[in-house]
């Protein structure tokens, strides 16, 4: 391989990736994803605060955040972002008709309770949209209707769901026998076969009590009759509704404090059992900090920081164009490259994960664009010491490159650790401006190294580069002293 070939390789590579990025953005038109501050809404800070004699576990935290996260969407709010920040639950709600109701809900400490199955109305069933049961709609929340003292008509949520189907199974409860405090934990583990999954349940000296007598009265119905079923609720959804095995003794019930849902898969053991031990556990949370944006306010701010990031950009340009000449036409194509890498690395970061672009990431873009001008900066600079020292522009290219890698690389890596220990330690915007000026970082070097590398390179093999006046390097290569005339030998006088 020559090397023009090992020259365009990369130029093309990084020109085909940039393509492929925009030809999908385009394709599947994606829009980018904004945060709270550019569209619009509602950011809550929640401080969980753990009854006595227990602590904030990380496990216990996410098992809270997965309950917020069914809460918001039987609420209806969709495309809400819940996240663990400093040990804070912090949940940003996008515009919506009434956020205190959403909050309120939120906040709600976790309803956990054991109630018997009274009766069970599958959607085919024609009580299903009769009675008390046509006034449950499984598609909204009813934990507000679950009254732990009454029968309550509730819907069943299948493993995996967020909320209920619009057509899920409703069955209607007895009174609630057991509560969260009855439980002293959960655990997902391998049944004493190893064959399969089962949750393990262990109750609290009055829970042991009380699930016995529960599990003896249950125990009186025949095999498949609903009303052998424990409906497990939280927060007004059944969530699991197993039968009261067929050897339990009709006397005793399930007794010594221990008991075990089987039939289960690995995958719902695990789901299951952090959702009881959260409903025996559950946290209190207390609103520490709250801010709202208007989406007015949101538009002001997102057309403010394209403004500001267009004139940075500008200057930049300009500055490049003046000082470097045809070469300031190379830094415009980096700049180029770097933006539609950037920029289309968020879009489809927003499209797949849920990135939101915040005020705080623009700034860390326009912060890029100084980073991406300064590669180049040095880089130009190297190749006119090079020059200065009476090398060709050729050679002053290549070794203008090999001397400002490591210089490069110096600044690239200390700008990327910057990023990354700011994200660690940032909660809030600022997480979200490290994040863009790591990336951007990322982006730079990879731009010079494909892009700006390259493309020197492969004009410096051009007659005109060497020799035209315009592209700031010309000036500096000193030219040789005019010859003078040949020495003779002249005879002398006598």
């Amino acid at each position: 391989m020559n090397r023009t070939s090992r020259l365009t390789i990369p130029l093309v590579v990084i020109l085909l990736i940039v393509a492929a990025f925009w030809g999908v953005i385009v394709i599947r038109d994606i829009k980018p994803r904004l945060g709270l501050d550019l569209r619009g809404g509602t950011s809550v800070t929640f401080q969980p605060t753990p009854p006595p004699g227990t602590q904030v576990t990380e496990d216990r935290l996410n098992t809270t955040v997965d309950i917020i996260r069914n809460r918001v969407n039987a609420q209806g709010v969709s495309e809400a972002e819940i996240n663990i920040e400093g040990g804070n639950i912090v949940v940003a709600l996008p515009d919506v008709r009434d956020p205190d109701a959403v909050i309120k809900a939120v906040g709600t400490t976790a309803e956990l309770r054991f109630r018997p199955v009274l009766q069970s109305v599958a959607a085919s069933d024609p009580a299903y949209k009769q009675g008390e049961f046509a006034k449950v709609d499984c598609a909204k929340a009813q934990r507000s209707t679950d009254d732990p003292a009454k029968d309550a008509v509730l819907c069943v949520r299948d493993p995996g769901q967020a909320a209920p189907a619009a057509d899920a199974t409703k069955l209607k409860l007895g009174p609630a026998a057991l509560r969260g405090s009855d439980i002293g934990k959960a655990t997902a583990q391998l049944d004493q076969n190893q064959t399969g999954w089962v949750t393990a349940l262990e109750f609290t000296g009055d829970g042991g009590k009380k699930f016995a007598n529960l599990t003896k009265a249950l125990a009186q119905f025949p095999d498949g009759d609903p009303r052998r079923e424990i409906g497990v609720t939280l927060d007004g959804v059944v969530i699991n509704h197993p039968p009261v095995a067929s050897d339990v003794s009709k006397e005793t019930g399930i007794s010594g404090g221990k008991a075990e849902i089987t039939g289960q898969s690995e995958a719902e053991a695990k789901a299951l059992a952090p959702l009881i031990s959260a409903g025996a556990l559950p946290f209190s949370l207390t609103v520490v900090n709250r801010y709202t944006v208007s989406a007015t306010l949101g538009a002001d701010s997102l057309h403010s920081g394209l403004i500001a990031g267009g004139l940075g950009l500008a200057l930049v340009l300009l500055y490049v164009l003046v000082y470097y000449r045809a070469l300031g036409l190379v830094i415009w194509g980096g700049l180029v490259v770097a933006a539609g890498l950037n920029l289309g690395i968020l879009l489809l970061l927003g499209q797949y994960i849920g990135y939101a672009l915040t005020l705080a990431g623009i700034a860390g873009l326009i912060v890029a664009i100084g980073i991406s001008a300064d590669t180049y900066v040095v880089f130009f600079e190297r190749i006119k010491d090079e020059l200065r020292d009476g090398k060709g522009v050729r050679l002053a290219v290549d070794r203008g490159w090999t001397r400002s890698f490591h210089t490069l690389v110096s600044a690239n890596t200390v700008s990327f650790l910057a990023a990354i220990i700011l994200y660690w330690l940032a909660i809030g915007p600022v997480r979200g401006f490290a994040f863009t000026l790591g990336l951007a970082t990322l982006i730079d070097f990879l731009a010079a190294w494909f892009f700006g590398r390259p493309v020197v390179a492969l004009l410096a093999r051009t007659r005109w580069f060497s020799e035209t006046p315009y592209v700031g390097l010309k000036a500096l290569v000193t030219p040789s002293a005019p010859a003078g005339p040949a020495p003779a030998v002249r005879a002398g006088r006598a």
